[in-house]
């Protein structure tokens, strides 16, 4: 796998880092130049390409490529290593495979006793945390250990390995279709048009419900979670979504699913809680669910703090967007700007954009347009989607008419029915063609809205496109926009009363 070293190190947590740094003083390469902590450290604090050859000069002056790729290889069996005893005790899985390892070293050494003990404690660990797979080795063993020692009795570990095998396969059976549809879910893209998906995820869910809940694991219940969740996704039942969340989230607690292996779920949940609330305009649960997500971030590792950072802003974005203080939201986001710890973690052309559609809000046009233009020299512009790409550039648009600087509008308007010609000509972009066209004439004409059959035009938009979603993917809604300028009110006022009257 090209670039495994360097995605590795990248996937790294701090604690990991630092007992790395610990392992590597204490155990290896004892007497030597540590050439492969100095390899490390490039890696980790520089971000060069790890292939590049000015990587391997500064590392052996000599030029002596072979040395480069063994001192690779060294530092990744290093790093393998101290990874797997990091987590030797960390995880319910680990523990219960060395407990298997260590029996079956004493096995080999006919120390019968001492393997049947730690039989007996794995046995112990993978019934609490219900891991069928690992019991399943288990049992193997301890029948293997019955062979060899005669005054163990087989009948009882055959008994209980029949007894665990019917309950793994039926999980095993649901895992399995639960990994099928999740893979036709994502090649679908969730689409609510297939409906054949939708079935099959109900019928799982039933089977599943016939199930005694004592004999499934954490794991297999929270995927029974994600389950359930997509499909009142897909059906769009946004209230029995919302009931399914709060009711489920509150069983895991109950039940100790969220421990600290799950302690994501717990945090994927909260955001799902968050957007559910957003859509059915249940404002005292955003601000609840918004609340939680802080607390448990807080008290996440730093990992998860980073990976879901921005997430938790947005939601706090969002529940000032509908209190109506759009201003606390751009001082937040500005804060966030300034914030050296987020530097490196920060995407910031999700900041700018946000902060183009608040202060547009707040009708500063110009400072609205002074960050799409930090959106579109920023270095993660070029990385993300068309459709994406063209979406800004449509609000470009909107702002530049809000100026009226119509000639650099005309300019832009044309550059992008070029840069976007394929795309317009498909009939999953007819909103945006119609839209361009509609804006084409405002630009042309600066009176056009009095113009009858410009006029016509807007009103067929409209009522064409009546779906509106608070914080949808076009940033600014094409249709409310209109009708801010057919009602001469400001957009800000008008989305509103949409998402209120939704």
């Amino acid at each position: 796998m090209k670039y495994l070293l360097t995605k590795f190190i990248r996937s790294m947590r701090v604690e990991e880092v630092r007992y790395y740094k610990i392992f590597n003083a204490n155990y290896l390469q004892k007497g030597k130049g540590k050439r492969t902590v100095e390899l490390f450290d490039m890696l980790y604090y520089k971000n060069p390409d790890e292939y590049d050859t000015e990587l391997s000069n500064a590392l052996f002056p000599q030029k002596r490529p072979n040395s480069y790729y063994r001192l690779k290889n060294r530092l990744l069996h290093d790093l393998e290593h101290s990874l797997i005893t990091f987590h030797l005790e960390k995880d319910e899985e680990f523990a219960i495979m060395n407990r298997i390892r260590l029996a079956s070293i004493f096995l080999q050494r006919t120390a019968y006793e001492e393997a049947q003990h730690y039989l007996e404690e794995a046995e112990g660990l993978a019934t609490k945390h219900r891991a069928y797979n690992l019991l399943n080795i288990i049992y193997d063993k301890f029948i293997s250990l019955c062979n060899l020692n005669y005054t163990l009795n087989p009948a009882p570990y055959l008994e209980k390995k029949q007894a665990m095998q019917t309950k793994y396969e039926q999980i095993q059976q649901n895992e399995l279709l639960l990994a099928t549809i999740s893979y036709q879910l994502h090649r679908s893209n969730f689409s609510a048009k297939e409906v054949g998906v939708v079935e099959t995820l109900e019928r799982i869910q039933q089977n599943i419900q016939l199930m005694d809940s004592d004999n499934l694991s954490p794991g297999l219940r929270l995927k029974i979670n994600h389950c359930a969740r997509r499909i009142l996704l897909q059906k769009r039942e946004f209230e029995t979504l919302s009931e399914y969340l709060e009711r489920s989230f509150e069983e895991f607690e109950r039940d100790g699913i969220f421990v600290k292996k799950n302690e994501e779920e717990k945090i994927i949940m909260l955001i799902w809680m968050v957007n559910t609330s957003i859509k059915l305009r249940h404002i005292d649960k955003i601000t609840k669910s918004v609340n939680g997500l802080d607390s448990n971030l807080k008290a996440s590792i730093p990992s998860l703090q980073n990976k879901y950072m921005w997430l938790y802003y947005q939601s706090k974005m969002m529940v000032h967007i509908i209190q109506k203080t759009p201003e606390s939201a751009i001082e937040m986001l500005e804060e966030l700007l300034n914030t050296p710890r987020y530097r490196k973690i920060l995407s910031y052309f999700s900041v700018y954009v946000n902060l183009s559609i608040l202060n547009y809000y707040c009708q500063r046009i110009d400072e609205s347009l002074e960050y799409v233009g930090n959106v579109i020299v920023s270095k993660d512009y070029k990385d993300i989607s068309r459709p994406w790409q063209l979406n800004i550039g449509i609000v470009e648009l909107m702002l530049r008419y809000e100026t009226q600087d119509f000639e650099y509008a005309i300019h832009r308007y044309k550059e992008l029915r070029r840069k976007y010609r394929k795309e317009l000509t498909q009939a999953g972009y007819a909103e945006q063609k119609q839209f361009l066209e509609i804006i084409r004439d405002m630009l042309n004409k600066p009176n056009a809205l009095k113009n009858t059959r410009t006029l016509q035009k807007v009103e067929q938009f409209v009522e064409t496109y009546t779906d509106f979603e608070i914080g949808a993917n076009e940033l600014l809604d094409y249709s409310v926009w209109l009708k801010s300028k057919l009602q001469k009110r400001s957009y800000y006022e008008v989305m509103l009363a949409a998402y209120y009257e939704e």
